[in-house]
This record gives structure tokens, C-alpha cells and sequence, in this order.
């Protein structure tokens, strides 16, 4: 009895405690429940707040942002890619992001894509051209973040930065530096850069071709095999100013061809650095300047030879001024000889008349003697006034017809000739008939017959030579073979007062060039020394 009453008594306990551990058991699963719940709007809390962070940095990023659902549609774009693209957000949000691509950036991203879909590796950044509404165009470079669900692409997260002025820069940089390769390419003048050492970093076509090597031979020479020895050291001077100064230095040098043949450059040389600023060489622009040279050394002769011309004016106007003032005493003297002179001929005429009525012995041949010497003397005199009034007063020409022949007998007849001096007259226009001033002419001829002779004191051959060609032009030559004109005296055997003899006044030849231009025609001579000079005299066809 007592047995069954424990039995009991105890189960009543074990129910209790049942009831009691059940009732404990409960109340901690509500207290887990609503900690549990509690957790869950915390974090709901928490990320609705970073949701709210989230859209808030992707509104007012100050780079353009979007979102693309893996239809490739827009799902979200911030105000950034509106205003750069010109677009209102709900205007974006209904078009597709491939359709803002230009063709090129739209195949490339067509090509993006399905390298995504086939699992291939992809960059994260990609750069396209961007259509705005306003029909400018953006170069962008976009960062791809793909977003997945259960393994399974869902979309994107992109973030646009906007390039177009760096791409701009970059054009303008790239087409600089197209312009200076063709400068560089094409330029006729040589350029190359060397380091410190003088070996060559690069050059262009010009200056390889202005030395004569390929652009491959060259880069192995120095400078200094390049250029003479004689300009190592100035090559030298001019690279350390250039490095110390950093200014550009503008020279001459010569430079050595492959062949070996030198010329002439001038060189302009700049400081050539690295990224940094130091200097790590020079570079020059070389331009062959050979013609520059030949025509400066042809400047400098003409110069020369213009002060020589001026000297010349200046002495022939002085000359020109003393002859002036000769002529005028020339002719005054002249004029006061002439009347002596013509007496003294009509005395000695007389004396001769008279003389031959003396009888023949010692006393009448001396005094025939002395009178030969008087008369020659007198006709040198009215010879040398008749040169001074030549010389003096202005030449009037009267031109009538005179045989060719007459005048040369005339001229033969009129001058002394020695026993020692032969002579040979010839005449191809024996008949002709010449129009000219037959007082003048004859004077000239006897001028040239007389210097002929005279030119040969030790004896000779005298030549008179008269041609008439086809066209009625005359020449006359008068040709000995005498002791010849020097050369350093030919130039002024025209001159007035020029003369090479001891008793000469040096207007003869002078009056004879004038006469002959008087006519329209022209007098020249040829001469050797020791051997003979000849005088051409040339008339125009009557």
C-alpha cells in the first residue's frame, strides 16, 4: 500500500516536472523568437540604411554610374551619366545601353559580350565612344562589376569615367607627333641626336644621305670620324655650353663624307634630356651650306672687283682731268708750233733749192746730210703737233671714196724705211674702192708703219696685209717682227701719254683708236714678246 502510494506520489512529481521543464522550454523559445526577431529588423534596419548610402553615393557620385539587368536593359542610372549624356533619367532608363554606342564601340561590346557568355576571361575596363543627344560624342572608359544570383550572371554594376578630353590630348599628341616624324622623315636638312659620348642615338634620312651612309652605318660612328680633326676641339667647347646653359648654339663646322670629300655645314645644337630634365646628350639640325659658301666667295670677288672698278673710275676721271688740262696746253702749244714749223719747211725748201746749185764735192754732201736730218726732224715735230691737235680737238670725219691701193702705196711712200727692214705689201681688194677720211686714215696707217719700224731697230720684216670678204667688210694689217709688247703693258697701250719709247709723247695710238671708232670700225692687236706684234685694223662694209 505504502508501495503504491510512493509510486504515485513520485509519477505526480515527474508530471510536474514535465509540466514545469515544458512550460521553462516554451518560454525560451519565445525569448529566442523575439531575439531572434528582434536581429532580423536590426538588420532589415541596417541594410535599408546601406541601401539608402547606396543609392544616395550612386546618386551624387561625381562619376557617371548605372546598372544593367542581364537583359543588358537599364535598371539605374545616376544624374552624372544624365547630364553628360543630355538624357532625363526616365528617357535612359527606356533605351538600352548598346544603342548610345557608336558602331565601332557597339561591335566591340557585341564581341565583349559574347566572350562573357562563352567564359572567357574579360577585362573589367573598357573604353567606347558614347552617343549624347545633342550628337556630340564621349570617349568613356567603363569598369564592369557583374553581379550574380545562384551562380548565374544577373547584371552589372558600371562606373563610367568620361575621357574625352584625355582622348583629345591624346589626338592632338599623336598628330604632333605624325607631324614631326614627317618633318623628321622629309626635311632636306640633317637631323640627329647624339649622346655625351658622341655616339648616335638617332638621325634621319638627310643627314645620313649628306655623308653618304645608310641610317645603319652611321648610328656606329662618332662624331669625331665624322668631322675633321681640326674641329674636335670646337665640337667640344659647343657641347659643354649647350649642357651647361641650356641654350641652343647656332656654328659652322665641316663634316667628312664616306667617299672623303669635306663641306661646309651650318649647325644649330640644343641640350637633349630625359623625362626628368637631365641632360643625356644633344641634338642638331645640320644644313649643307656649299652653295652659300660659292656664292659668298663669289660676292667678296665681285666686291673686289667693283673697288677695283670704282679705283679704275676714280683714277680715269683724275687721269681724265689732267688730260684736260694737257690737252689745253696741248693745243696751245700746238697752235704756237704750227707757224714756226711751216717756216721753217719753206726755208728749208729754199736752203734745198739753192743747194743745188752748188757744185759737187765734200762741202755740198755734208750740208745735204745735215739738211735730210733737219727735214726728218721737222716732219717728227709737225707729227707730234698734229697728234696733240688730234688728240685735242674733236674728230670730224669726211668720208669720200679712196682706193684701196693709192692708200697703201701713199702710206709706204710717206714713212723712211731702213735697209734692214724688208717689206711686203699685199692686197686681196686691189681695186676696191673704201669709203673714209683719207686725211685720217693715212695718218693712222703711218702711225702703225712707223711704230713697226721702230720696233725693229736691229731690222725685220714689215708686213701691210689688206683682205676684203665677202660682204664688203675691209681689215688692214700692220705686222712686224719686232721686239713684241709685254704682257704687263698691253692693257694700257691705248692710254693717253702712254709710251714705251724714249722720244714717244704716247698720243698715237690713242688718236688712232679714236679715228678708227670715228669710222664705225675697230682696232686690236696681237703681240708676243720677241717675236712680233701685229695691228688689225677692221671697216665696217662701205
Amino acid at each position: 500500500m505504502v508501495k503504491s502510494l510512493d509510486i504515485t506520489s513520485r509519477d505526480k512529481r515527474q508530471k510536474a516536472s514535465s509540466k514545469l521543464e515544458f512550460n521553462n522550454g516554451s518560454q525560451k523559445i519565445q525569448e529566442k523568437n523575439i531575439i531572434k526577431g528582434r536581429k532580423l529588423q536590426q538588420i532589415e534596419d541596417e541594410l535599408e540604411k546601406s541601401s539608402e548610402k547606396y543609392q544616395y553615393l550612386i546618386k551624387y557620385a561625381p562619376t557617371g554610374i548605372y546598372e544593367v539587368d542581364a537583359h543588358n536593359r537599364f535598371r539605374s542610372v545616376n544624374e552624372v551619366m544624365c547630364k553628360a549624356l543630355g538624357y532625363s533619367e526616365k528617357e535612359l532608363l527606356s533605351m538600352a545601353p548598346s544603342s548610345l554606342l557608336y558602331p565601332e564601340s557597339r561591335k566591340r561590346f557585341q564581341q565583349r559580350t559574347h566572350d562573357i557568355l562563352a567564359g572567357k576571361a574579360v577585362d573589367e575596363s573598357v573604353e567606347y565612344h558614347v552617343k549624347t543627344k545633342n550628337g556630340s560624342g564621349l570617349w568613356v572608359v567603363m569598369k564592369v562589376k557583374f553581379i550574380q544570383k545562384n551562380g548565374v550572371i544577373d547584371g552589372a554594376l558600371v562606373i563610367v569615367h568620361d575621357v574625352t578630353e584625355r582622348k583629345r590630348s591624346e589626338r592632338a599628341l599623336l598628330s604632333a607627333e605624325r607631324k614631326y616624324r614627317r618633318l623628321f622623315e622629309t626635311t632636306q636638312d640633317g637631323i640627329m641626336a647624339r649622346n655625351l659620348e658622341g655616339r648616335m642615338i638617332n638621325c634621319n634620312p638627310a643627314y645620313a644621305k649628306m655623308l653618304g651612309y645608310t641610317r645603319k652605318e652611321i648610328k656606329s660612328l662618332s662624331v669625331r670620324q665624322l668631322i675633321p680633326e681640326k674641329w674636335h676641339n670646337q665640337r667640344d667647347r659647343v657641347v659643354k655650353k649647350v649642357i651647361e646653359t641650356g641654350h641652343s648654339v647656332l656654328f659652322e663646322r665641316e663634316y667628312r663624307r664616306k667617299d672623303g670629300s669635306v663641306f661646309p655645314a651650318s649647325v644649330r645644337t640644343w641640350r637633349l634630356t630625359d623625362g626628368k630634365g637631365k641632360a643625356i646628350g644633344i641634338w642638331s639640325i645640320v644644313r649643307e651650306i656649299s652653295l652659300q659658301k660659292q656664292q659668298q666667295k663669289s660676292l667678296e670677288e665681285h666686291a673686289g672687283v667693283l673697288e677695283q672698278i670704282v679705283q679704275d673710275r676714280e683714277k680715269r676721271l683724275k687721269d681724265n682731268e689732267r688730260l684736260v688740262a694737257i690737252g689745253q696746253t696741248a693745243g696751245m702749244v700746238g697752235h704756237d708750233l704750227r707757224n714756226p714749223l711751216q717756216a721753217l719747211t719753206g726755208e728749208l725748201y729754199l736752203a734745198k733749192t739753192e743747194l743745188a746749185s752748188f757744185p759737187q764735192g765734200e762741202g755740198r754732201s755734208n750740208l745735204e746730210e745735215s739738211i735730210h736730218v733737219i727735214e726728218e726732224q721737222i716732219l717728227y715735230m709737225d707729227k707730234i703737233v698734229s697728234d696733240l691737235q688730234a688728240f685735242v680737238q674733236p674728230i670730224h670725219i669726211d668720208k669720200k671714196p679712196v682706193g684701196l691701193q693709192e692708200l697703201l702705196s701713199a702710206v709706204i711712200q710717206t714713212v723712211t724705211i731702213p735697209q734692214n727692214v724688208t717689206i711686203k705689201l699685199e692686197n686681196s681688194g686691189r681695186s676696191l674702192q673704201i669709203r673714209v677720211d683719207p686725211h685720217l686714215i693715212k695718218r693712222v696707217l703711218i702711225n702703225l708703219v712707223t711704230n713697226a719700224v721702230q720696233a725693229m731697230p736691229s731690222g725685220g720684216r714689215l708686213y701691210v696685209l689688206a683682205k676684203v670678204d665677202s660682204h664688203g667688210h675691209v681689215s688692214i694689217s700692220v705686222e712686224d717682227t719686232g721686239v713684241g709688247i709685254p704682257d704687263r703693258l698691253k692693257s694700257q697701250i691705248f692710254t693717253p701719254l702712254f709710251t714705251t719709247k724714249p722720244r714717244g709723247q704716247g698720243f698715237g695710238l690713242a688718236v688712232c683708236k679714236r679715228v678708227i671708232e670715228a669710222h664705225g670700225g675697230t682696232i686690236c692687236f696681237e703681240s708676243s714678246e720677241g717675236k712680233g706684234t701685229r695691228f688689225t685694223l677692221d671697216f665696217p662694209a662701205a
